[in-house]
């Protein structure tokens, strides 16, 4: 099975159309093949998180191996919670849990808030969910925001997934819309 996800276009169906299992697979095996080896998160995102978060608390959907958390200066965030699908990405964002940090395997799409949160972010993970579930997966996930809380949207290769933010744009009240300086990257923060 893990042969048969690493074929051109394999990954792509297994996670967009599989079963849970299947999809969790599948990124497991992107992990540890060393595909997905992402440290770190650019400067400029990092900066955004901190400045909406401002010491409150921060839900990452889809957080891989959250190195994000690493590159956040201390007391920019009361709490972080981070999801996702991957038991091999969630192992190693483990290694950052601590009283404030903590991390979760589990499907975005389920997961189930425990608090309301001021910002919750998607950093290259929105993809992830059926285009045809977004819009009210998305306005789902803003109930759980607190008066003041934003969602952040990261995307990669912002021409091909233009479709999300032309959604998003569409539905949603834009805080701030426009490429990241660093990369081909797009980032999108709304309520």
């Amino acid at each position: 099975m893990r042969k048969l996800l690493q074929k051109k276009g394999i990954h792509w169906l297994a996670t967009r159309f599989g079963w849970r299992q299947l999809r969790s697979l599948s990124f497991d095996e992107r992990y540890k093949s060393g595909t997905w080896n992402f440290s770190g998160e650019s400067a400029e995102l990092v900066h955004l998180v901190e400045s909406y978060c401002d010491g409150g608390d921060l839900l990452m959907l889809g957080c891989g191996r959250a190195g994000i958390v690493g590159c956040m200066k201390p007391g920019m965030f009361r709490s972080f919670v981070g999801v996702d699908l991957s038991p091999e990405a969630i192992a190693v964002a483990s290694k950052q849990s601590n009283d404030q940090v903590r991390f979760e395997v589990g499907d975005m799409e389920n997961h189930v808030c425990a608090q309301r949160y001021d910002v919750i972010l998607f950093a290259d993970s929105l993809y992830y969910v059926s285009r045809f579930r977004r819009k009210r997966f998305l306005q789902t996930v803003r109930r759980q925001l607190t008066d003041r809380g934003v969602i952040i949207v990261a995307i990669a290769q912002p021409g091909r997934y233009a479709c999300i933010l032309e959604m998003i744009r569409r539905n949603f009240s834009i805080d701030l819309d426009r490429p990241l300086e660093a990369g081909n990257r797009h980032v999108i923060i709304f309520r």
